[in-house]
């Protein structure tokens, strides 16, 4: 497919969305129900959403930001995002299919020749300059084509934590324009978080990209694979449509909502759609998805540890330590992740960082333990 960017002129009717439901459950006892981890600072003075606004505000004025979050995070969000108006708790939780469907039928309503971008509310970015250049390069990509865009970014390690991306290596299509210069590819296929012997495969290879969850699209292109892929979740989004810029707005978003189908928007939509382009995002990523991923970027003593708070140690190494009120003091370990929060301690083997989540589904399990989510 031919498709000619270079004479476009990009829309400047850019609308980010940022999906913030998420509960960050691997980061528990610090990210719980009401304070998810896209709200805690973890890597700075600024808690992981308000480094997500900062980084588009080059490209998107505080109106034309959506950010999408749900009943209980919602009073912690406002907090950390005061001058973004736009703010949508969702009554249930119906994945992310239904959030972007939502986001895209109120923008499309304020514009309708509007250009989403997608983005998560707690990853890791560096290098600003590289990450606009690949937005921007994804709504050209976007608007030429009518097509779905996503961020890949090359592996460099072999991650099982991660999702991928299998792209088609036999064509491509070279971006350059003002300020823009970038390698775009046709995206065959989407591949779930891999074992660990499939990760060297993917990171040898050389024709997997890591599936940074950040999507471009026009509002009507997203309206229209929903209404091809998931006919039922549009029907569904139609009923919202009367209603939107209306008093009875909220009113009816409770009762619809609630009973949208629920699906990813990968499992929904771009596993099932065709003109499924990757832009190269060449800037630093990384899913911040536990305490090990953590500790990779913070600094440590000369022991390998990593420590938030007071730390006090004999014959400690390559451990994660995080307490900020009082002192943990830790003797005779090694590679050990522990964490406390108020009235609730995690101890575990670094190893074992991914199995947080598992941790806190057997506390969901048990009436007495749900106030500590």
């Amino acid at each position: 497919m031919s498709i000619n960017l270079r004479r476009l002129p990009i829309n400047k009717n850019i609308y980010a969305v940022i999906i913030a439901g998420g509960r960050g459950e691997r980061f528990w006892p610090k990210s719980r129900t009401k304070t998810p981890k896209q709200t805690l600072k973890l890597m700075g003075k600024r808690s992981l959403i308000q480094e997500t606004v900062s980084r588009i505000k080059t490209i998107a004025p505080n109106d034309h930001i959506f950010v999408i979050t749900n009943k209980e995070q919602l009073g912690s969000i406002r907090a950390d995002l005061p001058n973004i108006k736009n703010i949508i708790a969702e009554p249930a939780a119906r994945n992310t299919a239904a959030a972007c469907g939502l986001a895209a039928m109120l923008i499309k309503k304020a514009d309708p020749r509007a250009t989403m971008i997608v983005l998560p509310s707690d990853h890791l970015i560096k290098e600003k300059d590289k990450f606009i250049d690949a937005l921007m390069t994804g709504v050209k990509v976007a608007e030429a084509s009518n097509g779905l865009v996503t961020i890949g970014v090359k592996p460099t390690f072999p991650a099982t934590g991660y999702g991928y991306m299998r792209i088609d290596t036999s064509g491509q299509f070279k971006i350059r324009g003002p300020g823009l210069k970038a390698v775009v590819h046709r995206v065959l296929a989407f591949v779930e978080k891999p074992s660990y012997l499939n990760a060297v495969k993917f990171l040898k290879e050389k024709r997997y990209y890591w599936n940074s969850g950040i999507f471009i699209w026009k509002a009507t292109s997203i309206l229209d694979a929903i209404k091809e892929n998931l006919p039922r979740l549009y029907l569904g989004l139609q009923l919202l449509e009367p209603s939107i810029g209306r008093l009875n707005f909220n009113c009816k978003l409770n009762e619809v909502y609630p009973n949208l189908e629920e699906i990813s928007i990968d499992y929904g939509i771009l596993e099932r759609e065709k003109r499924i382009f990757a832009v190269e995002g060449k800037f630093y990523w990384d899913d911040l998805g536990s305490w090990d991923s953590l500790a990779r970027h913070l600094s440590t003593d000369k022991s390998g540890n990593f420590a938030i708070g007071a730390h006090k140690a004999i014959d400690t190494r390559d451990s994660v330590i995080v307490s900020e009120q009082g002192v943990i003091g830790t003797i005779g370990i090694d590679n050990v992740i522990v964490v406390r929060d108020g009235d609730c301690v995690l101890v575990c083997h670094r190893d074992r960082a991914q199995d947080v989540k598992r941790l806190v589904a057997l506390m969901k399990e048990g009436k007495e333990l749900k106030k500590y989510l």
